[in-house]
């Protein structure tokens, strides 16, 4: 392997340990700690320049590496061959299949470099959020006195007022509910009678 190719695969190696460490649940120092030290680079103009220049680099040799790739391979199990007029020179060269590998694995290598070039910055996004917001818990558990207890979050309290007023709705229905049966049966109690009295006056007429 050619040094810059011996130089990238210690990057890619690099980039595979780093991400594999933020991705660790790791302590709130530690994980602060870390975001520090990767802000002060990342902040700086200086890297800035030289992580892009660096991806277009990496980025040509992926391109360049893939093309050169592309190679045609015919073995010889691919050919058929006369007895009286074999073809050797149809079937790929050595050199040219060791040229193919090669540019193969540039292209892996140069790939997975870009990849994590992606992902190291997507993934130390989220952990600034992390940050940020165990940075405001602690600061609200700073500022809260010692004796105060520690409530239940307002959406729980809402959540069981809510029930509460629900289940008191719920038994004023069934409440109603039974009144307007009562209510029901009374007045039907009272139209039977009333049929009945008017019948029995018309029979006393009729009589």
């Amino acid at each position: 392997m050619s040094l810059y190719f011996t130089s990238l695969f210690a990057v890619l190696t690099f980039e595979m340990v780093l991400l594999f460490i933020i991705v660790l649940p790791l302590p709130y120092r530690m994980r602060k700690f870390l975001y520090n030290t990767y802000y002060k680079w990342t902040s700086s103009k200086q890297f800035q320049t030289v992580y892009y220049i660096f991806g277009i680099i990496v980025g040509l040799l992926f391109v360049d590496s893939w093309k050169r790739a592309q190679v045609k391979v015919s073995l010889y199990h691919h050919r058929k061959y006369n007895e009286e007029n074999p073809d050797p020179a149809a079937v790929t060269p050595i050199q040219a299949l060791a040229s193919r590998a090669y540019n193969q694995r540039n292209v892996y290598i140069s790939g997975f470099i870009l990849y994590f070039m992606i992902c190291i910055p997507t993934v130390m996004t989220i952990v600034r959020r992390l940050v940020k917001y165990e940075n405001l818990i602690r600061e609200e558990k700073a500022d809260r006195p010692k004796d105060a207890k520690l409530g239940r979050p307002v959406e729980d309290r809402d959540i069981d007022e809510l029930a509460e007023k629900l289940k008191n709705r719920e038994a004023s229905l069934r409440g109603l509910q039974k009144q307007v049966k009562n209510l029901e049966e009374f007045f039907d109690k009272q139209n039977d009678e009333k049929a009945l009295g008017r019948a029995d006056e018309k029979i006393k007429k009729n009589v």
